[in-house]
């Protein structure tokens, strides 16, 4: 399968044209996620300077050097031998380029406090300080073609880890002999896993976050699975509920009506339509199950180099440092089904990618939903 090409210079115009609607001279990136969408290297301990003239300056390791020049499109590559140096050699990047009091963007929602402090403090302290993230996550939640084509190469891994799943799952085995489907999932192009795998069965299936135990799965237990692999930098969201014989009655009738809920909310993702009506149609069909205070928020997400990114729906977007979206739009990917029903002794769940089209919601991933 050939790798996608991704049109940097295109991001990098898109940017420019943002920064210039909001006043911005430059974006400073340290999330491993933002830099491999502006430069294609997205490498932990690495620092870029992206400004609205198109310069793009990426400091990395002095030892990686030899092996970023293979992989990033940056105008400009700087080396350091110490975090300090790091952040010491940035500064001079802004004297040189006249930016030391013009209008920075950071990723106020990935420094954490003690970090943002060094960077207003001793990186940008004549600097006017914004977030980035209006800028950022508006460029990264429509995706184009080259995205879509590894976002659909990474959903057609996580179905065929899921089926090796489904092969495996017998009373008996443990958890984490399920999760060695991770090793099937490789051989079949995955580059690692954006969200730990999760399976989790019986009363563990009750959690809302359940990575691989030592747990053995007995009979008539409830098992949920969750893949996330990443192929060529971008990952898609599946996760399936298996129902271990005997299968148990009241497990059964939620694991279908959280499959109708889901069906309806992927449904209702038609571009123009109202974001959160996802989250309503839901809530709805739920509601009329019987399971309507069982089940948690938020339904959904946007999925794409990360597993969990913009758009966030309502509330949920300011605690994850995001803008507040109102409306679907074509070229958004979503992960529909992102938190299960939840009752004391089983928790059941399905989720997928869906890909928003100018038509209307496409699944990507598509293995069967009611596995017995």
């Amino acid at each position: 399968m050939d790798k996608p090409v991704f049109d940097y210079a295109a991001r990098w115009q898109r940017a420019a044209a943002l920064m210039e609607q909001q006043d911005v001279d430059a974006l400073l990136l340290m999330k491993p996620a933002n830099l491999a969408y502006f430069t294609g290297d997205g490498r932990p301990c690495a620092l870029a300077l992206l400004t609205r003239t198109l310069h793009c300056v990426v400091a990395v390791p002095a030892c990686d050097l030899a092996s970023i020049r293979r992989t990033s499109v940056a105008t400009e590559l700087r080396s350091f031998q110490s975090e300090v140096e790091m952040f010491h050699g940035f500064r001079d990047v802004l004297k040189e380029l006249d930016l030391t009091q013009a209008t920075i963007a950071i990723e106020k929602n990935f420094f954490d406090a003690a970090l943002y402090e060094v960077f207003v403090a001793h990186i940008l302290p004549k600097a006017h300080v914004v977030s980035a993230t209006p800028i950022v996550s508006q460029l990264r939640m429509l995706k184009d073609v080259a995205e879509m084509a590894s976002i659909k190469a990474a959903a057609k891994v996580a179905d065929s880890g899921m089926d090796t799943v489904s092969r495996a799952l017998r009373p008996g085995i443990r958890e984490i002999e399920i999760a060695g489907a991770e090793f099937a999932v490789r051989k079949a192009s995955a580059e690692g896993w954006a969200s730990v795998t999760y399976v989790a069965s019986g009363w563990r299936a009750a959690m809302a976050h359940g990575p691989a135990s030592r747990k053995t799965i007995a009979p008539g237990e409830v098992v949920q699975v969750h893949l996330a692999p990443i192929v060529d930098g971008y990952t898609a969201d599946l996760c399936r509920t298996f129902l271990v014989e005997p299968i148990a009655t009241d497990a059964a009738k939620a694991l279908r009506a959280y499959v109708m809920a889901q069906e309806r909310g992927i449904a209702a993702a038609v571009p123009g339509a109202d974001l959160m009506g996802i989250d309503g149609a839901m809530a709805a069909s739920l509601e009329h199950e019987g399971y309507g205070d069982k089940f948690l928020r938020p339904v959904f997400h946007g999925i794409g180099i990360e597993h969990e990114e913009a758009p966030i729906p309502g509330g949920h977007a300011v605690v994850h440092g995001e803008q507040k979206v109102d409306h679907v739009m074509a070229g958004m990917v979503l992960g529909v089904g992102n938190c299960g029903i939840y009752r004391e002794d089983y928790g059941v769940r399905v989720e997928d990618t869906i890909w928003v089209s100018e038509e209307g919601p496409v699944p990507l991933t598509c293995y069967p939903k009611l596995i017995h």
